[in-house]
């Protein structure tokens, strides 16, 4: 597209209305993340005195752990969705802007996968990793 089929209002590219589906995805994000936070803030609170058995215990319950891998994946999407915003911003040339898109985004797979993969190995009682990964 050439500059002349853009439409320009005092030199200042006016939207094409291609953000309102990322910002009702952030606030709907938002909204979900605000119980979730509450329930984790309060969660914290409960295991604080429990030591490792009150731990190993809250994991055990599926409805803990769902809720936890939710949480995760939740607060992972919503901080994919503001990087987004930030690098468009700022990041003008498109190549830099879509390697660093890329990387952003597979940063969130992997941290996703990886959270995920760790609550459910809590969750059926066996331990997050060997000690010294085996070493």
């Amino acid at each position: 597209m050439s500059r002349d089929s853009k439409v320009f209002v005092k030199g200042v590219k006016v939207s094409d209305r291609h953000g309102a589906g990322e910002w009702t995805a952030e606030r709907l994000s938002s909204l979900i993340l605000a119980p979730l936070t509450l329930w984790g803030l309060w969660s914290g609170f409960t295991l604080s005195g429990g030591g490792y058995d009150g731990a190993r215990d809250w994991f055990a319950s599926p409805v803990n752990a769902v809720l936890l891998a939710v949480t995760l994946a939740v607060s992972l999407w919503h901080m994919n969705m503001g990087l987004k915003v930030i690098v468009d911003d700022y990041i003008h040339k498109p190549v830099s802007r879509t390697a660093l898109l890329g990387l952003i985004g597979l940063l969130c797979l992997i941290v996703a996968a990886a959270g995920v993969f760790f609550i459910v190995r809590l969750a059926l009682g066996s331990a997050p990793l060997p000690a010294g990964f085996g070493i």
